[in-house]
């Protein structure tokens, strides 16, 4: 009898961290009329992608506390020699993004690369790459925009991505302090952290010494 209340308990627990870390894409109606049934299962790579870095990091498997708590960590300055928590290192990011559906990719991002970098009083030519939020993706474009006619948050960012031509400092800055009024259960709130997230790039200082080291 033991054996089997150890062995319900166990199930019950599982079930309850699945559902609570999991994330219905199909539950969101413009994301299903949107994106073909291939392409939200990228998505869904994505954020789980993310959601696996955020409990690693907090320590926390209830997602929806351990986003939050993330978010909280982001506000806070490191001492390590840089300024900010970078939750993804950067080539591991890349690589991650890169194996992703093309197509779905483009959807959501671009990769740049800076043309001219200044670092200890010198300047080079074709440096480091960065990534950025894509304006003429699907996410931004179609998605956005849908969440625009009934949620003024979405519709307010949605202006401010296509006027900055990406995530804008006030954005991230307005995000980071209010992200409690958010709920990541919620698609469009899960999806929403997740590209906030990943958009997160190392400083330019960071960027510059491995730049150099491969050179």
């Amino acid at each position: 009898m033991g054996r089997i209340k150890l062995a319900l308990l166990f199930i019950v627990g599982f079930t309850v961290f699945s559902c609570q870390s999991k994330i219905d894409l199909k539950s969101d109606k413009h994301l299903n009329d949107l994106f073909s049934d291939n392409e939200l299962k990228e998505i869904e790579k994505m954020i789980n992608y993310v959601d696996d870095r955020v409990i690693e990091i907090t320590g926390n498997k209830d997602i929806e506390q351990a986003y939050h708590q993330l978010l909280d960590k982001l506000l806070q300055p490191i001492d390590d020699g840089y300024t900010y928590l970078v939750p993804f290192k950067e080539e591991e990011k890349y690589k991650f993004l890169e194996n992703l559906d093309s197509k779905v990719f483009n959807e959501f991002w671009t990769i740049g690369r800076v043309r001219k970098a200044v670092y200890q009083d010198s300047i080079y030519e074709d440096g480091y790459q960065f990534l950025e939020l894509s304006i003429s993706g699907r996410y931004v474009t179609d998605y956005l925009e849908r969440l625009a006619e009934k949620d003024d948050y979405y519709k307010s960012e949605k202006e401010t991505i296509k006027m900055a031509g990406g995530l804008a400092p006030t954005t991230k800055a307005w995000f980071l302090k209010n992200h409690t009024e958010f709920d990541f259960t919620i698609p469009k709130n899960r999806l929403w952290a997740t590209v906030f997230i990943l958009a997160i790039e190392e400083p330019h200082d960071k960027k510059m010494e491995r730049y150099l080291n491969k050179k």
